[in-house]
């Protein structure tokens, strides 16, 4: 068996205002995108990954990537065995230099080793992954090594509302079972960054009770002494990890964050490949690693990294902010980790992440979702019919 053909197909949804959202520290929006990656077999198979777009909502960065999935990357494994998704990954990282890397047994990257290149990388992994384990009808979890657990508790990853009605929005995550949520702080309060997160912070744990987990996530949006002291001022309201509380550029300063409070740590959506997360925990800036799989380069990655993190005794978490193909993806990962306790679950309306697949991701009664044990991905997806529902204008 034998790649084919790849493709890139980007894929848009307007954003309909309500006149209730709060504008994060990215900015305001009018779309929402996702570039799903389509790999085909010469024997017919077909497998699908997702390669993150970005957070600048920019129409410019859904065609650069397609340009590098389809006449970068694409043609360089054209007629490789879709059956040796890491012997791809090693082809598309170090490039013309696979021969060296190979025989030194050393990694010796192309220019490429960061950024949108790997992103590109892993929507190709994700789908040779699948095309892996649908030639063997079994899901990907198998082929990880995994099947630590069918099913994972969730957390409703939300909360931009201001203090008035950040409770509210809260309590509505609750109210649909969710038992955890996770709320946006940081540089989206300025200028009074510390006093009025803190009241915010307030509001929703008031609002869902002391037996509901709550998370914080400003991401990376304040400088050391910002972050040292919203979480020190946090500490009384049971936060279960303060996420990207610094930039990614700033190991050692989320290390002293780190030292200077009882709240754990995670970090990692916009980091790049293993090794970037070996540097994290050289560095012992965190102790939940949250790597995306539309970013830091597929599965392949992605598992290097969960077992760079066992080994550290850290736990995973992947951050999932993409459409459904990507959630049902992560929770591949997930069930292939013994270090992976739970799932992001993302809120506010969204068809790429609603009516994409079907079924649409849902959870349980008691706040879990399940793993699929289809073969692939566990799921399927009508990607001819997706281009027309989510039309990607090339204007």
């Amino acid at each position: 068996m034998k790649i084919r053909t790849v493709e890139a197909v980007p894929l848009r949804w307007p954003v309909k205002k309500s006149g209730r959202e709060r504008t994060s520290d990215y900015g305001p929006h009018d779309e929402s995108h996702a570039v799903i990656v389509k790999v085909e077999t010469d024997d017919g198979l077909v497998g699908h990954g997702e390669v993150h777009p970005g957070y600048g909502y920019t129409r410019g960065a859904c065609r650069s990537l397609k340009a590098i999935v389809e006449q970068e990357l694409g043609p360089e494994i054209v007629g490789e065995d879709p059956t040796q998704p890491e012997y791809v990954w090693e082809k598309l990282y170090n490039g013309p230099r696979l021969g060296i890397a190979l025989t030194y047994g050393q990694s010796a990257p192309r220019m490429g080793r960061r950024g949108v290149t790997v992103c590109a990388m892993g929507g190709i992994d994700m789908a040779l992954w699948d095309i892996f384990a649908r030639s063997l009808g079994v899901p990907i979890y198998t082929l990880l090594g995994g099947g630590y657990r069918s099913r994972l508790p969730t957390y409703a990853s939300g909360g931009h509302a201001a203090a008035d009605e950040a409770g509210e929005e809260a309590l509505a995550y609750i109210a649909r079972g969710f038992r955890a949520v996770k709320m946006r702080v940081g540089a989206m309060d300025a200028p009074r960054i510390v006093r009025d997160g803190i009241a915010r912070i307030q509001a929703v744990r008031d609002a869902i009770g002391p037996n509901a987990d709550l998370m914080l996530d400003a991401h990376g949006s304040l400088n050391e002494s910002q972050a040292i002291r919203l979480a020190q001022a946090a500490e009384e309201y049971d936060i279960n990890w303060f996420e990207e509380p610094v930039s990614s550029d700033n190991w050692q300063g989320m290390r002293r964050v780190r030292d200077a409070t009882a709240i754990p740590i995670s970090t990692g959506e916009n980091d790049f490949t293993h090794f970037d997360f070996r540097d994290i925990i050289a560095h012992e800036a965190a102790d939940i690693l949250q790597p995306d799989l539309a970013v830091v380069g597929g599965f392949t990655a992605a598992r290097r990294i969960g077992v760079l993190a066992h080994a550290a005794n850290l736990q995973v978490a992947p951050h999932i902010w993409g459409s459904a193909l990507l959630f049902y993806a992560s929770l591949q990962l997930a069930a292939a980790l013994p270090n992976c306790p739970v799932i992001e679950f993302r809120q506010g309306a969204n068809p790429l992440f609603d009516d994409l697949i079907t079924p649409a991701p849902a959870i349980d009664g008691e706040g879990h979702v399940t793993v699929p044990t289809g073969p692939g991905l566990g799921v399927e997806i009508d990607l001819e019919s997706a281009r027309r529902k989510f039309p990607f204008a090339e204007d």
